[in-house]
């Protein structure tokens, strides 16, 4: 039945009902109608046919007839976008079916009430046709497709389930990520929900199944405390034992250590480069695409020469980034003078050599500077504590030693961190991207803070070596911005599976032309004297971007891949993501903080031996701190209103224990500008007083590397 012909039979259906109501009123209020000069007798012959049949034996039943028919029509035929509050629908069909049942023996208030009874319940029945017209149209708005609704699952899978509104209701659906191994892209803005929602679900499903994993955790220690825990819930889920380590630079206690540059990683020349390529553009990331210049490239070249003599010499017993950084601001005509006698490195320091050949000083000077300038941010005892030992090695999918490793960064010191993180993390890719691995997760929260070299590589080639890349960011401009614009573009567009919450301007209207366009159905109402609705058929989009600008917090659109062998028909996707929160609250009032990683002491906290002199040290290092901060809070306005306070036993341990630990890292940092210096004075003074000497031990140095 098309619209035009529905509208017609309710139509007929109201006057129907009216025509039915309308015999008996005048039947039994023919006194009434006489009195007012309205009777007659030309119907006395209908009249008696239908009394005969029984239709006028009671009232009551033409008036159930009519009401239900003329009900039914009201409520159809008058639904519109205009709203009626609830209690005065109730009020009108409450009042009208009590006035419109009454049977008074008086013909004309019998009349009376009948009439009034049935205009207030039509009344009452049109406003509650509008209601559910209004409903109908707010219901729209949330309208969106047909989504998958089976859960289909495997040994890999990541599955979530969610609700989408369909055909005017909710419905159950699954959003099944079969292959995580084509790589996840997990967009949204601020507070859209991406970590509960999706990093959350992620990150427990693939410890369930027994991936190893890479967090790189931005707000550290957010998502590598949720890591832990739920390693420590599963930890019968792995075959092999499973190690779990941390690299975070804020608390050494906090934090295993791990030297990116390994000898045992660096094989090659050109593996010195892409730390120098991974370094320079990381400390350079506000820098637009393609505008390396002369100073650059020259940075870049100096620092990858120093890398690979750092290799090379004593077989890489200094190769670490704290050497490097010491070497760098070391004087660099004594620097050159040794990095000249290695022949694997002239072609690296060639235009050096030529520059200071030729007494171009200053614009060596500028050279260097552009090198040694950006680097010197990196000179701090913390950093050089962590990435100065071997902890673990980067192999973390080693079918044998499997591993999940959570670096962190601080938002704080994020130009500081982020370069020695990107350094790790692309150290890390290169080593696990190999085919006979274990099946591992690489998680990169907030991914445009560190820049990564080869990750479209990675994404690319991830699938057939088994590892699900998963990486998240605010906005798809600040992938633009800080990998460039092509980069960006090249990463978007090679990972299979999507997630995005709330994003805002080009990149909703971008995931709104994927989205394509549907016929709808749309509807012009006029009201006035009389109402009319004009229906049409229009191409609209099927999320249109101010859809994607207001989704609520947990609301997720997006895209999945699937395999060979469980192939999704629907693929798109767009729901609130369900999360059963007490059952999340349950298990994480559980949850206990991470352990130190790194044991100075070896011993409980009460076994710490202390001596009597140390402790007194101590107390009047507190005693001032105490008496500093009472000062600078306005406490006491001069020393002599200071009443020193009793330091508990725990108070002391802690504060040689945070004492002792400075030293230690301290004494690191002294070692490791000892060991550039003493490198430095003695090759130099080999060099000017045993040339054949160190010509033999470079030889030796260089065929160890064949």
């Amino acid at each position: 039945m098309t619209k035009q012909e529905f509208r017609v039979f309710i139509d007929s259906a109201l006057v129907l009902g009216m025509i039915i109501l309308v015999i008996p009123i005048y039947y039994f209020g023919i006194p009434f109608f006489s009195k007012i000069g309205l009777g007659t007798h030309w119907f006395d012959g209908f009249f008696q046919v239908l009394s005969n049949g029984g239709y006028l034996s009671a009232p009551w039943k033409t008036k159930i007839a009519s009401m239900f028919i003329v009900g039914v029509a009201c409520v159809a035929k008058t639904g519109s976008s205009k709203d009626t509050e609830w209690y005065k629908i109730i009020v009108f069909l409450i009042v009208g079916h009590v006035i419109y049942y009454i049977y008074p023996k008086d013909a004309g208030i019998y009349v009376l009430t009948t009439v009034a009874g049935t205009a207030l319940c039509a009344t009452g029945f049109s406003w509650l046709g509008r209601k559910f017209g209004h409903r109908q149209q707010n219901t729209d708005a949330n309208e969106t497709f047909d989504q998958c609704r089976e859960l289909m699952e495997n040994e890999y899978s990541v599955n979530l389930p969610h609700k989408f509104f369909y055909q005017k209701k909710w419905n159950d659906g699954w959003i099944n990520v079969v292959n995580p191994f084509r790589a996840t892209m997990v967009l949204g803005t601020p507070g859209s929900g991406k970590s509960y929602s999706v990093y959350n679900p992620f990150i427990e499903q693939m410890v369930k199944k027994g991936y190893a994993m890479f967090v790189y955790d931005f707000k550290f220690p957010d998502l590598s405390e949720i890591v832990y825990n739920t390693l420590l819930e599963n930890l019968d889920c792995y075959d092999k034992p499973i190690e779990f380590h941390v690299i975070n630079f804020d608390d050494p206690t906090l934090s295993n250590r791990c030297n990116p540059i390994n000898p045992r990683y660096m094989f090659d020349p050109a593996d010195s480069t892409e730390v120098a390529d991974i370094v320079m553009d990381n400390v350079n990331q506000g820098k637009k695409e393609g505008s390396s210049d002369f100073f650059d490239m020259s940075a870049k070249v100096y620092l990858d020469a120093l890398v690979w003599f750092l290799r090379i010499y004593e077989g890489g017993k200094f190769c670490d980034f704290p050497h490097v950084i010491e070497l760098m601001g070391a004087n660099y005509e004594q620097v050159f003078d040794i990095l000249k006698e290695f022949p694997s490195l002239a072609v690296k320091i060639g235009p050096f050599k030529n520059a200071l050949d030729a007494g171009a000083a200053d614009q060596l000077q500028g050279q260097i500077a552009s090198a040694q300038i950006p680097l010197n941010k990196f000179v701090s005892p913390a950093l050089y504590w962590v990435l100065s030992g071997n902890d673990f090695d980067l192999d973390m999918n080693n079918p044998e030693h499997p591993k999940i490793v959570c670096i962190g960064n601080n938002p704080d010191r994020q130009s500081i961190y982020g370069t020695t993180l990107a350094l790790f993390t692309s150290r890390m890719i290169k080593l696990i991207n190999h085919k006979h691995k274990r099946h591992c997760s690489v998680l990169l929260d907030e991914l445009p803070t560190i820049k990564i070299k080869g990750l479209d590589n990675l994404i690319a080639t991830a699938r057939s070596n088994k590892v699900a890349v998963v990486l998240g960011a605010q906005d798809k401009s600040q992938l633009s911005r800080d990998y460039g614009d092509k980069e960006a573009e090249v990463i978007f567009n090679t990972v299979g599976t999507i997630f995005s919450g709330q994003v805002n301007g080009k990149t909703a209207e971008e995931f709104s032309k994927t989205f394509g366009k549907e016929f709808r159905e749309q509807v012009s109402k006029s009201e006035g004297d009389s109402e009319s609705q004009t229906f049409s058929l229009q191409q609209l989009d099927i999320l249109p971007a101010s859809t994607i600008e207001t989704l609520s917090q947990g609301t997720f659109f997006g895209k999945v891949a699937d395999n060979f062998g469980q192939e999704i028909d629907k693929k798109l996707f767009c729901g609130k993501i369900q999360i059963d929160n007490e059952a999340y609250k349950a298990r994480s009032k559980k949850w206990g903080k991470m352990p130190q990683f790194t044991d100075f002491f070896g011993r409980p906290d009460e076994e710490i031996p202390i001596s009597d002199s140390e402790r007194e040290v101590i107390r009047k290092a507190l005693t001032q701190a105490a008496l500093k901060r009472d000062l600078e809070e306005g406490k006491i306005s001069h020393e002599d209103e200071f009443t020193p306070p009793e330091f508990t036993e725990k108070e002391i341990i802690q504060a040689f224990k945070k004492k002792y630990i400075n030293k230690m890292v301290n004494d690191n940092f002294t070692r490791i500008k000892d060991d550039i210096r003493n490198l430095i004075e003695t090759c130099t003074e080999e060099i000017s007083n045993s040339p054949e000497a160190f010509a033999a031990r470079v030889k030796r140095y260089e065929e160890m590397m064949i």
